[in-house]
C-alpha cells in the first residue's frame, strides 16, 4: 500500500453498540497495587482497552462478534500474560479482578570480547518525511490501538536512547501515548517480542500544540542488533471524546509500517508506508570502518560552536538544570550560578530540565548562547 498524501494509516473504528460488557480492573499478584495501562482485549479481534491509571477498565463488544472459543488476554510490561476463554466468564458477574503475577527478572546474555569497540553515535529511521504525506488516527480508535514502523539499520550491537517525531495535528487537550520497541518476530515479520526488558513503560503525554517530540528512551536500556519496530499506542484522549493525531508519514522502498486496532487485536501490515519516526542510537561496533570518515568529521566540528547561558525559574538560577544534546547524546548541567557550556550545531535537539518543571525542548537553527526560563509543571 503506497502512502499518498492524505492517505490515512490507522482507520476510523466505529463506535460498538455495546451487548456485552466487562467492568473491572488489573492489580499485582502480590502487592495487590492497581496497575495502570494494561492491554486488555480478545486475542486477534478488534475488541480491546486498557487499564486506566488506577487500573480500571471497561471492555465492550457484540455478542455476534466473538465466539465461545474466543480469548480474553491480560498484558503487561513486566508481568506474566494471563489468558481466559470467553466462554469462561460469568456474564452475570459485574466486575472482575484481575491479578498479574510480576515476571522473573530475565538476564540478557552478555558477550566478553578482547576487541576494541568504537561508539558511533546515529540517527535511524525516517527523519524528513515533513510534506511527504500523512497517517493519523482518526475518531473513535480503540484504547490500545497502535501505529508502527520498521526501521531499518545494518546489523550490529545498538543502544537506543531517544525517539523523534513531528506533529501536524492534536485537536485534543492532551493525549497519553506509550512507545513500544519491537523485534521482528522471524516467522512472520510482524511485531514481536518487546525489545523494552525494564518493566518501565514508556509514556509521553502529548500536549495541544506540541510540534516536535522528544521521547526519552535511555532509562528502559533498550539494545537491538538488527531491524527494529517502533509503534505508538494509544492510552488515553482527554478533552475530546476523538482522536485525530496527524502525523508526517510516507512512501519508502522497502518500508512496512503495522497497525492493529485495538489492545492484543490481530496487526496489519502496510506495504512501503512509514511513519515519520527517528531514533538517535549509540552503535558499538569493531569495524573502524564503520567510523565517521574524516571529511564527515571536518565538517561537523566546522560547524560545531561553543555556547553558554543560564536556566532560571522565576528569575532565580536554576543549579543542576539538565540540558541534554538528544543529537550528539550528550549531557550538561548548569553550575551554582545557574550556568552552563556546551557544544551544538545547527539541527540539534536540546532539552532544558529540571525536577518539578515542564521540560523545554527545542530545534537549534542558528548555533548561539541562550538563556532558559523553566515554569512549573
Amino acid at each position: 500500500m503506497k502512502l499518498g498524501l492524505y492517505t490515512v494509516l490507522l482507520f476510523a473504528v466505529l463506535p460498538l453498540q455495546a451487548q456485552l460488557a466487562y467492568n473491572g480492573s488489573v492489580v499485582d499478584a502480590v502487592s495487590g497495587e492497581p496497575l495502570p495501562f494494561v492491554n486488555i482485549g480478545v486475542v486477534d479481534r478488534a475488541i480491546g482497552t486498557v487499564s486506566d491509571e488506577e487500573g480500571n477498565f471497561l471492555l465492550e463488544f457484540r455478542r455476534e462478534k466473538v465466539g465461545p472459543a474466543d480469548v480474553l488476554r491480560i498484558s503487561s510490561l513486566g508481568y506474566e500474560a494471563t489468558e481466559i476463554l470467553l466462554s469462561r466468564l460469568e456474564q452475570s458477574t459485574t466486575h472482575f479482578t484481575f491479578r498479574l503475577k510480576p515476571s522473573p527478572i530475565g538476564l540478557d546474555e552478555v558477550i566478553v570480547s578482547t576487541a576494541e569497540l568504537f561508539e558511533v553515535e546515529e540517527e535511524v529511521g525516517y527523519p524528513n518525511m515533513m510534506g511527504r504525506g500523512i497517517g493519523y488516527w482518526k475518531d473513535s480508535v480503540a484504547l490500545g490501538g497502535e501505529l508502527g514502523s520498521r526501521i531499518r539499520v545494518d546489523k550490529g550491537l545498538r543502544r537506543l536512547n531517544a525517539l523523534f517525531f513531528q506533529v501536524l495535528d492534536n485537536p485534543s487537550d492532551s493525549v497519553q501515548l506509550r512507545v513500544n520497541i519491537y523485534k521482528t518476530d522471524i516467522k512472520s515479520t510482524y511485531p514481536g517480542t518487546n525489545a523494552n526488558k525494564s518493566g518501565k513503560s514508556i509514556l509521553h503525554t502529548l500536549r495541544k500544540g506540541e510540534s516536535l517530540v522528544v521521547i526519552d528512551l535511555s532509562f528502559a536500556d533498550i539494545w537491538v542488533s538488527e531491524d527494529f519496530i517502533v509503534s505508538l499506542e494509544l492510552l488515553g484522549v482527554y478533552g475530546t471524546g476523538q482522536v485525530g493525531l496527524s502525523l508526517p508519514a510516507g512512501s519508502s522502498p522497502g518500508g512496512e509500517s503495522f497497525r492493529r486496532y485495538a489492545s492484543q487485536s490481530r496487526w496489519e501490515r502496510l506495504e512501503e508506508s512509514v511513519m515519520g519516526f527517528s531514533v538517535q542510537s549509540t552503535l558499538y561496533t569493531d569495524n573502524p570502518r564503520r567510523l565517521p570518515k574524516a571529511r564527515v568529521v571536518r565538517k561537523r566540528e566546522k560547524n560545531e560552536k561553543e555556547i553558554s547561558g543560564y536556566v532560571f525559574h522565576a528569575g532565580n538560577p536554576l543549579r543542576e538544570a539538565s540540558i541534554r544534546n538528544y543529537t550528539r547524546n550528550e549531557r550538561v548541567q548548569t553550575d551554582k550560578w545557574g550556568r552552563y557550556t556546551t557544544i551544538i550545531s545547527k539541527g540539534d535537539i536540546l532539552s532544558v530540565s529540571y525536577p518539578g518543571m515542564l521540560e523545554i525542548v527545542v530545534e537549534v537553527e542558528e548555533p548561539r548562547n541562550f538563556n532558559f526560563q523553566l515554569k512549573r509543571n
